[in-house]
C-alpha cells in the first residue's frame, strides 16, 4: 500500500521531468523551424520586389512604345493624306506638293479613288508664213480626264488592280476620243473610256500581269525624258509619241536590284472591226536600271505591218534615256531611233489623233524613212512650289535631211496650291525644206496650223495656263 502510494506520488514528477524535457526538445525544433520560414519569407518578399521591378519596368516600356507608335487605323479611311514625295524622287519634280484627291477610301483589305484633272491653256502661235494661231486649248501638260482606279488585297502576297479612264477636251466638254467607224475601224463612234481600261493581278515576289485597253510604256515613262514630262514644248512629244493600244496583254516585274523590266503584246480587237489594218500586233519593251539619283533605260515598240500591203513595213520606235538628279533638279538625255514620222503608231490598235497633220499606217510608204531624235534637258527647283526648265532637240531625216527640224523651250511651274498648277512656256520648232513638225501637249491642238503653215516654217509660241488636279 504505502508501496503503491510512493509510486503514485512519483508519477507527476516523473510526468513533469518528461514533459519539460519534451517542451525543451519541441521548442527547439519550433525555434529551427522559424528559423527557417524566416528565411525563406525572406526570399520570398525578394522574388515578389524582383517581380514588380520588373512588372513595373515593361509596363513603363508598353507605356512609352504606345505614346509613340501611330494610333490604330480604322478600319475605312476616307480621303487620307496623300504622300509627300522626296526632293529627290525622279519624275516627281512637278509634284513636290502632294495632290489631295477628288474621292480617295482605304481598307485593310484595299482602296478605291476617283480621280482626274482640268487642263487648259491660252495658246499664241506663229508661223514664219505669217500665219498665226490664238486659242484656248486644252491639256499642255495633261489631257483633261476623270478616272477610277482601286486595288484589292487577297492576301498571302496576291491582289488585283483596275484603272478606268476617260479623256475630255475641257475647253468644249467633248470626249476626247472622237473616231468614226468608215476611217478608224471602230463601230461606234467614241468610247466611255478611251485612255485606259484594264484589270490585273499582283503579286509581291513575281510583278503584275494586266490585260485590256493600256497607255503604252513610252507614253507612261514621259517624265522621265525631260523636264516638261514630254509634253507641250517638247521636241520629242513634237515627233510623235505611240500612246495606247487595245487588247494589250502587259507584264510588270518587281524591281530587282534596281532592275524592272515590262512587257507588253496588243492584238488589237475590242470594239475594232476584223480588219488588217486595224489588228496589227504591237510589242513593247521597256527595261530600266534605278541607283540612288540615276535611272537609265530603253523603251522599245514594234508594230507588225498589215497583212497584203504592197509598200509595208514593220514600224518601230526605239528610245534610250537617262537622266540625274543633282539634288535642286534632274539633268535628262534621250536618243529615239523611229520611222514613225507620219504618226503611225499613234493610230496603229488605238487610234489617237497625233501631233503632226500627217496620219499614216505600216503600209505607208513614209514608214521607209528612219528618224533620229536627239533631246537634252534640265530642270532646276527654286521651291518646293516653283520649278523653271529649258531643252533643246533635234529630229533628223536620215534619208533627206530637208526634212529634219530642230526645237528648244524654256519654261516655268508654279504650284500655287496643293490641286493647282500655274504654267508658263516660250517653245520654237525651226523645219528645214520639207520638214513639217508642229508644237502640242498632251493633247493636240483643236486649232491648228494647216501643212502649208508647218513645212519648212519655223513655228513660235507662247502659252500660259493652269493645270487643276482633283
Amino acid at each position: 500500500m504505502s508501496h503503491q502510494k510512493l509510486a503514485f506520488r512519483m508519477n507527476p514528477v516523473v510526468a513533469l521531468l518528461m514533459s519539460a524535457g519534451l517542451l525543451v526538445a519541441t521548442t527547439g525544433a519550433r525555434a529551427d523551424q522559424l528559423a527557417d520560414l524566416q528565411a525563406a519569407l525572406a526570399k520570398l518578399q525578394a522574388q515578389v520586389a524582383e517581380l514588380q521591378a520588373q512588372r513595373d519596368a515593361d509596363q513603363q516600356k508598353a507605356a512609352a512604345a504606345a505614346a509613340a507608335a501611330p494610333p490604330p487605323a480604322p478600319a475605312v479611311v476616307v480621303n487620307p493624306p496623300p504622300a509627300i514625295p522626296a526632293a529627290t524622287d525622279i519624275g516627281n519634280a512637278s509634284a513636290l506638293v502632294p495632290v489631295p484627291r477628288l474621292l480617295q477610301i482605304k481598307t485593310n483589305g484595299g482602296s478605291f479613288m476617283v480621280y482626274g484633272d482640268v487642263d487648259e491653256y491660252v495658246n499664241h502661235m506663229h508661223s514664219s508664213s505669217g500665219a498665226k494661231i490664238n486659242a484656248l486649248q486644252d491639256g499642255a501638260l495633261l489631257r483633261s480626264r476623270l478616272g477610277f482606279t482601286g486595288s484589292k488585297d487577297f492576301g498571302s502576297g496576291y491582289g488585283a488592280a483596275f484603272t478606268l479612264e476617260t479623256g475630255l477636251n475641257a475647253t468644249n466638254g467633248t470626249q476626247a476620243d472622237q473616231p468614226n467607224a468608215g476611217t478608224t475601224g471602230l463601230t461606234t463612234s467614241g468610247r466611255l473610256f478611251d485612255r485606259q481600261a484594264w484589270a490585273g493581278l499582283t503579286n509581291t515576289s513575281l510583278g503584275e500581269f494586266r490585260v485590256g485597253r493600256q497607255n503604252t510604256d513610252i507614253q507612261a515613262t514621259g517624265n522621265y525624258i525631260d523636264y516638261t514630262e514630254r509634253n507641250l514644248g517638247s521636241v520629242v512629244n513634237s515627233f510623235g509619241v505611240p500612246s495606247r493600244y487595245d487588247g494589250d496583254f502587259a507584264y510588270l516585274s518587281p524591281r530587282i536590284a534596281g532592275v524592272q523590266v515590262v512587257a507588253h503584246y496588243a492584238i488589237g480587237g475590242g470594239g475594232q472591226q476584223n480588219t488588217s489594218t486595224f489588228n496589227q500586233g504591237v510589242m513593247q519593251l521597256r527595261a530600266d536600271y534605278v541607283n540612288g539619283p540615276i535611272r537609265v533605260a530603253y523603251s522599245g515598240l514594234l508594230a507588225k505591218e498589215p497583212k497584203g500591203t504592197v509598200n509595208g513595213a514593220e514600224v518601230y520606235y526605239h528610245s534610250a534615256y537617262a537622266n540625274y538628279d543633282y539634288g535642286m533638279g534632274t539633268i535628262y538625255a534621250v536618243f529615239i531611233r523611229s520611222n514613225n514620222g507620219g504618226g503611225a503608231l499613234n493610230n496603229t490598235g488605238g487610234n489617237e489623233v497625233g501631233n503632226i497633220p500627217s496620219v499614216v499606217n505600216g503600209s505607208n510608204a513614209t514608214v521607209h524613212t528612219p528618224y533620229d531624235i536627239y533631246q537634252v534637258s534640265a530642270d532646276y527647283r527654286v521651291s518646293s512650289t516653283l520649278r523653271v526648265g529649258g531643252l533643246y532637240g533635234k529630229i533628223r531625216d536620215t534619208v533627206n535631211s530637208s526634212g529634219s527640224a530642230t526645237g528648244w523651250s524654256v519654261g516655268a511651274y508654279w504650284q500655287a496650291f496643293s490641286n493647282f498648277t500655274l504654267y508658263g512656256l516660250i517653245d520654237e520648232m525651226d523645219n528645214d525644206t520639207t520638214g513639217s513638225f508642229g508644237l502640242a501637249g498632251s493633247a493636240g491642238l483643236t486649232k491648228n496650223f494647216s501643212g502649208a503653215n508647218l513645212t519648212g516654217q519655223r513655228i513660235t509660241g507662247v502659252q500660259l495656263g493652269g493645270l487643276l488636279r482633283f
